[in-house]
């Protein structure tokens, strides 16, 4: 089973544990190998000066260079594995975060934008791959030069902890200095990349609008507001890394000036003056380096502080201990009301209906009435705040997303395709789809002709979104996606939007197809000729149900005076949907005539006209 995106973050945080253990023994070699300068500078001076002793220089010089090299093995290593850390990480979590990503619109709506786990994904792991985790693992041994110093002599050790406290104390004041900087800019970042994103997609609107310019103009204002808060946060960090170094070279100094007093007081020789030099500069290089990094370690503890929040009000996974069997006989939808991700109010409230297998569903009603909203109920891209979606009596909760999968194809009123070929796309990209199943689900959608037409066949490339293929393309292909895998229930979203006369009676084929074959099939549908197929009619007015039951009879009570939709052909034309409702034909003429007026648009006129007494 598939665990959740907080489990899979806790988890992949754990498995840093070992790596880093290991990572800190070989940083515990490597400081105690950077007392091997200290060392040969108090032997030398103290030694060998005093003795005149070239083959002791020569012994102390082949022991540095040894000590030295096995330091630089130790820190090649270090750094090698620091960076396999930082990709294993990214790794554990990425397949994750991407699955997050394509949901965060279904559980945040319009605050989805507010959330970039990849991107933050990404900070962690360049920061585990930089030198800011070594310098924090290299802090632990700063006491132990400060205990050698405390040996040498108290009172060096007494300046190396002021100036110690003062580096520690101006790291943190850097910290509360830039955390809200940090804060807003990231956000900056993330509204001028949403607005290039929707600039990018809307490209052929902005161009032919000749929107460009203001677009260029809105986008420039955001990118200014986010280079203006990356150069503070520059500004902060040269600041503060100016008066680190400064402290630190002064430090130094005096520690040097310092030991050249005891050295004249005859409290300490000269080569413990030099050697405890080293030693300070040794001792706060970490904090210097910590300052140095900050940026980026803000950066990335942010990043895993905004992964934790996201992850835990992300869905927790469901442990399936029975897997249900694939759905076969009903759809019952049982009092459901839902709101929108990201919203407070319910659109859709106390529909309830039941389907069977062979059943076609039309759901008519005006536009924003919430046609759109439950069939993403019913799909289960959007959950129920109330009610109850079930396939066999079962709750759609209870069916694993693979299953479901596999039980349910969607033609959502939006087509986009991906970067891909038209195979690929038919297919869901599933890498264990067959040849077979793509031209089945193509030759169901009516679009197998269509598609040989191309000089490439099914290996067409679409493009970006589908860009190569016309709009009526798209959906037809779109449709062939959801009918791929034999799917028991197929929800289509105003699926003739863009067809001609010859796509809508391919249309109707397939629909007639699926219910002889006992799939369920749901139509959203304003243009009465996408309902011919169907047998029920659900009616949605003001989130409600209003009407449900057979198509005659529903229509019947709606449209009294207009009749049946009518089925399409290849040389009838498409109805409008702003037509008036047309005056009461006779009898005859009423079973003849096409009901072209007869648009789901014309419910509220059609009401108002009765009310009024101008429709008996």
């Amino acid at each position: 089973m598939k665990t959740s995106a907080e489990v899979q973050l806790r988890t992949a945080l754990r498995t840093l544990r070992r790596p880093l253990i290991g990572i800190s023994a070989i940083s515990c070699l490597g400081n105690v190998l950077m007392l091997t300068g200290p060392m040969f500078m108090m032997l030398v001076y103290n030694k060998v000066l005093s003795s005149k002793s070239l083959p002791t220089l020569a012994a102390l010089t082949l022991l540095a260079l040894l000590l030295y090299g096995f330091y630089g093995l130790l820190e090649g290593l270090r750094g090698k594995l620091m960076a396999r850390v930082g990709i294993t990480f990214d790794h554990r979590l990425a397949p994750t975060l991407f699955e997050a990503t394509l949901k965060l619109p279904l559980h945040f709506g319009p605050h989805a934008r507010n959330h970039d786990p990849l991107q933050d994904l990404a900070a962690i792991r360049n920061y585990l791959m930089g030198p800011g985790p070594v310098a924090l693992l290299d802090l632990p041994w700063m006491p132990i030069y400060f205990a050698i110093l405390l040996i040498v002599n108290p009172i060096l050790f007494l300046a190396a902890a002021g100036g110690a406290l003062f580096l520690v104390i101006l790291s943190l004041v850097n910290e509360w200095a830039t955390k809200g900087t940090v804060k807003v800019a990231t956000q900056a970042h993330a509204a001028t990349m949403t607005l290039l994103l929707d600039a990018r997609r809307n490209s052929e609107a902005a161009a032919a609008m000749s929107m460009g310019d203001d677009l260029c103009k809105r986008w420039g204002s955001g990118y200014v507001n986010s280079i203006s808060h990356a150069r503070d946060l520059a500004d902060h960090a040269s600041v503060f890394g100016a008066i680190s170094k400064t402290v630190r070279h002064v430090l130094q100094s005096a520690m040097l000036a310092l030991g050249a007093y005891l050295v004249i007081e005859a409290q300490m020789s000269p080569g413990a003056m030099i050697a405890s030099s080293v030693i300070l500069a040794r001792a706060l290089a970490p904090i210097d380096q910590v300052i140095g990094n900050w940026r980026s370690t803000s950066t990335a503890w942010q990043a895993l502080r905004r992964l934790r929040a996201l992850a835990a009000k992300l869905p927790k996974a469901t442990q399936q201990q029975h897997g249900m069997p694939r759905p076969r006989h009903t759809l019952s939808v049982r009092d459901i009301a839902i709101v929108p991700p990201g919203g407070a109010i319910a659109t859709v409230s106390g529909v309830s209906f039941e389907i069977e297998a062979g059943d076609a569903l039309g759901i008519i009603g005006p536009s924003g009435c919430g046609k759109s909203t439950l069939v993403r109920a019913l799909v289960g891209a959007w959950p129920t705040a109330r009610g109850e979606v079930r396939f066999d009596n079962a709750l759609i909760g209870q069916y694993s997303p693979d299953a479901l999968a596999d039980a349910i194809g969607h033609l959502p009123q939006s087509i986009e395709l991906f970067d891909g070929t038209i195979a690929e796309n038919i297919a869901r990209f599933r890498k264990d789809a067959t040849s077979e199943q793509v031209i089945e689900a193509a030759r169901m959608a009516g679009v197998h002709d269509m598609i040989l037409a191309f000089p490439m066949g099914y290996d067409t490339p679409v493009g970006e979104g589908g860009a190569t293929l016309s709009g009526g393309q798209r959906q037809r292909i779109g449709l062939a996606r959801a009918l791929f895998g034999n799917p028991f229930l197929v929800v289509l979203d105003e699926p003739n939007s863009n067809l001609d006369p010859l796509g809508e009676q391919s249309l109707n084929d397939a629909i007639q197809q699926m219910r002889q074959a006992g799939k369920i099939v749901v139509i959203v549908a304003h243009r009465p000729s996408a309902i011919f197929a169907a047998n029920k009619i659900l009616s949605v007015r003001g989130g409600r149900a209003e009407m449900f039951g057979p198509k005659e009879q529903v229509l019947a009570a709606l449209f009294p005076r207009i009749g049946q939709p009518h089925k399409p052909g290849p040389a009838a034309s498409a109805p409008s949907v702003a037509a008036p409702v047309a005056p009461a034909p006779t009898p005859q003429a009423e079973s003849d005539a096409p009901a072209a007026s007869a648009t789901v648009t014309n419910l509220d006129a059609t009401r108002a006209q009765r009310a009024s007494g101008l429709v008996s």
